[in-house]
């Protein structure tokens, strides 16, 4: 009977023993857990603290800091980088903002609507990083800001050890045309689209990306919905159709690509909720990892978005990117 108890008591001692030792090396990922549940309970509980839709600078930025990653024939572009809050072992992940604007309008700042889950990761260690690129104009293609985009990425990994980055942990996020960017970019292999002399000997893969309404097959675009301007190119293309094919991201699914959260409205008309549903689908046929969320109720530009949809977008974003976050 000692001997049972004695052997027992060892077994509670190694079970005590390993439990400890993985407390303490996954401490980091456990804490960013805890902590960002913590948030969205309480977003739950007062939805009144959910910003309404607008462009405008949301977050928090005390240490905010604009650095110029490209220069090419004498047009600057520049990044903001919104430094995280507190410094992690293995260095900071990055989350690259990619603005929307039909490619032609828009800026780098940040939508208030993505200002809760963008400031939870940063004090939680990420640092975000919101991309200007090129807008297009009549006659110019989509390679432009594609590049640039890939650029950015380029640039995170020339700079990991000057601003700490773990670039193992590079993910991105879009909106709209800056979705549809992010996905060419994050798509197609590091010797694609490529620009800066700079930055080319540098990779572009990401880990992860988050698509938030952004055209996946442009062939699909209900350009009756779209602006005069995004009208104006479309008619300077001289095949509409190569252009369709050469530009689209589902073009370019293959096994190996990042992880993609998607998230499409079925009332939206300008970009088709088909384009999410065929980009994962295809991603599926590719093993490639994907998420469909879908929007009930608001518009392309995201008006009428609801409180419950508003919920529904934070908790997947929190959720797949600490799935995909090893810290």
């Amino acid at each position: 009977m000692k001997k049972v108890f004695k052997s027992f008591k060892i077994f509670l001692l190694l079970i005590f023993i390993v439990i400890s030792c993985f407390a303490f090396i996954y401490k980091d990922k456990i804490k960013l857990y805890i902590n960002i549940g913590e948030k969205y309970v309480n977003l739950q509980k007062d939805t009144s603290s959910i910003p309404k839709v607008n462009n405008s600078r949301n977050m928090k930025a005390s240490d905010f800091e604009t650095i110029v990653y490209k220069n090419t024939n004498n047009v600057p572009l520049t990044l903001d980088i919104y430094k995280a809050k507190k410094q992690l072992s293995k260095g900071s992940p990055v989350i690259l903002y990619v603005h929307g604007g039909s490619w032609i309008y828009g800026d780098k700042n940040i939508p208030s609507v993505l200002s809760p889950p963008l400031d939870s990761f940063r004090e939680e260690g990420f640092t975000i990083i919101s991309v200007e690129y090129r807008l297009m104009k009549p006659g110019v293609s989509f390679d432009r800001p594609t590049s640039d985009v890939k650029d950015a990425i380029r640039w995170v990994y020339k700079n990991k050890d000057v601003y700490n980055f773990n670039s193992n942990e590079i993910g991105v996020l879009g909106i709209s045309s800056g979705a549809h960017l992010s996905l060419l970019a994050s798509y197609t292999d590091d010797k694609q689209f490529m620009d800066d002399k700079n930055l080319e000997n540098y990779p572009s893969k990401v880990k992860y990306l988050i698509d938030f309404l952004g055209p996946t097959d442009l062939s699909t675009l209900d350009t009756s919905k779209a602006n005069w301007d995004m009208n104006n190119i479309l008619k300077s293309v001289p095949n509409v159709k190569e252009l369709t094919s050469k530009y689209s991201p589902i073009s370019y699914v293959h096994n190996g690509a990042p992880k993609t959260l998607m998230i499409y409205s079925k009332n939206d008309t300008l970009v088709p909720y088909k384009n999410g549903v065929e980009l994962y689908n295809k991603c599926k046929e590719n093993n490639v990892f994907a998420k469909l969320i879908p929007l009930e109720n608001c518009n392309h530009d995201l008006s009428g978005l609801s409180k419950e949809d508003m919920l529904t977008l934070s908790k997947e974003v929190l959720k797949f990117i600490l799935q995909n976050s090893s810290i």
